[in-house]
């Protein structure tokens, strides 16, 4: 488990769109198993810690594109987007 995975997941969910469309139409509860067949490890108490990094390195004048607002925002919480429990 790691920042750094979920870096890498963010990366990949903002520039894949199959694999965004996989996660999102993944069942709430089977998507911390899915993320982890896709090589992803992470818990979400590390997916806020890269969300907050990510959102550090957008510069001022940068705005994020609607897919990396989803992915960092998860709707209301990365848990219920992505599934990740605390205790991945």
């Amino acid at each position: 488990m790691s920042i750094e995975s979920a870096k890498a997941f963010y990366q990949r969910v903002t520039t894949d769109e199959n694999f965004r469309t996989q996660v999102e139409s993944s069942p709430i509860e089977e998507r911390g198993t899915f993320l982890q067949a896709a090589g992803y490890s992470f818990t979400q108490r590390e997916w806020e810690a890269a969300s907050a990094e990510i959102l550090e390195t957008t510069s001022i004048d940068g705005e994020l594109n609607e897919a990396q607002l989803e992915a960092i925002a998860g709707g209301r919480t990365p848990m219920a987007l992505y599934g990740i429990s605390a205790d991945l």
